[in-house]
């Protein structure tokens, strides 16, 4: 059965960020379609979000299979009602080597973090074009601001994604469907052992990102010290980046003589 509430469409909701944002959204009042691999975890965020006076929806899902994503889609929008918002923010992927590169391990970078956004808006755009409103949120990066040393592909595919966006926001804003690319720096999503440079934990960044989202900003970059860094590096001649990045290089392994 349909609910009156506006529905948001979650991937990646079973941990991490994802799973923060659900929890939020559901706050909000928004009936929440929880989208991820793991259905354990999961059912045990939407039984937590029921408990607590909201609507929530699990589904097992792999956002990088279209008719996957599509089946799912239909299952929200058959119990819960229209999908209002997708936030699209399953991404992520392993570093690139050099000394094992593959076009193979390019393609599932790009598949996660760029064709699964492309995919789920497939899914949703013909129903918020028919409806004249809608809100698409996608998961960026800082990262994908400039190459760097051991995430060439993930690079590639936040700068593949960012411009996806932009070219979608301009065209969608006239229908009634706004855009908003949310561009991270560092997470704590895990314990490690070492911060990395002006990183957030978990509560505090999901929090900045849900405000950006309730305001529909259609980009919305942090934090300000690693933005303005990442900027400053962005007007750097190839030369001077280079060298100051040079560290960041992963060491390559020995080959047997």
């Amino acid at each position: 059965m349909s609910t009156c509430q506006p529905v948001s469409f979650i991937t990646g909701a079973s941990t991490g960020i994802g799973r923060s944002l659900a929890r939020r959204i559901a706050h909000e009042g928004h009936a929440v379609a929880l989208i991820a691999r793991r259905k354990d975890l999961l059912d045990e965020l939407a039984l937590e979000i029921k408990q607590t006076g909201g609507t929530a929806l699990a589904i097992a899902c792999d956002v990088t299979e279209a008719a996957s994503v599509h089946q799912a889609v239909r299952t929200v929008e058959s119990t819960l009602g229209p999908i209002t918002r997708l936030i699209a923010n399953v991404g992520g992927g392993e570093p690139t080597r050099i000394d094992t590169f593959s076009a193979a391990h390019i393609e599932r970078v790009l598949a996660l973090n760029v064709m699964s956004t492309a995919i789920c808006i497939e899914a949703t755009l013909p129903g918020m074009l028919a409806r004249g409103a809608g809100h698409i949120v996608a998961m960026g990066s800082l990262a994908g601001y400039r190459g760097l040393p051991g995430a060439a592909g993930y690079s590639a595919a936040k700068a593949a994604l960012a411009n996806m966006m932009e070219g979608l926001r301009m065209e969608l804003h006239p229908r009634g469907i706004r855009v908003t690319l949310l561009l991270p720096g560092f997470v704590r999503t895990k314990p490690k052992r070492k911060h990395r440079p002006f990183e957030l934990e978990l509560e505090a960044a999901t929090a900045r990102m849900h405000r950006a989202i309730v305001v529909q900003k259609p980009h919305y970059a942090f934090p300000w010290p690693l933005v303005l860094a990442v900027n400053v590096y962005r007007l750097l001649p190839v030369s001077l980046y280079d060298a100051l990045l040079a560290g960041l290089r992963p060491k390559l392994k020995a080959h047997p003589e």
